[in-house]
């Protein structure tokens, strides 16, 4: 049985490196120095999420990353005397 699943996957740029989380995976963490890269950490990351029982791990295909500029947002910390 194959499942589809729409997965929203927050990707940084830092240092020269590609990193992601995947929201519907929480603890999946990738890196890569590319989008390829990135993609095959994030499949092998969502793999050893959904372990079966026996061990087993499924196959997972994740499609090309479709990158989509988002609204970036910031935080500081106010001191004041």
């Amino acid at each position: 049985m194959s499942v589809t699943k729409q997965l929203h996957v927050n990707v940084r740029h830092e240092d020269g490196s590609l990193w992601a989380t995947v929201e519907e995976f929480p603890g999946v963490f990738a890196t890569g120095d590319n989008l390829e890269e990135l993609r095959a950490s994030l499949e092998e990351g969502i793999a050893l999420m959904l372990e079966r029982p026996n061990g087993d791990l499924p196959t997972v295909n994740l499609q090309p990353l479709d990158l989509a500029p988002v609204e970036t947002t910031a935080s500081a910390e106010l001191v004041f005397a």
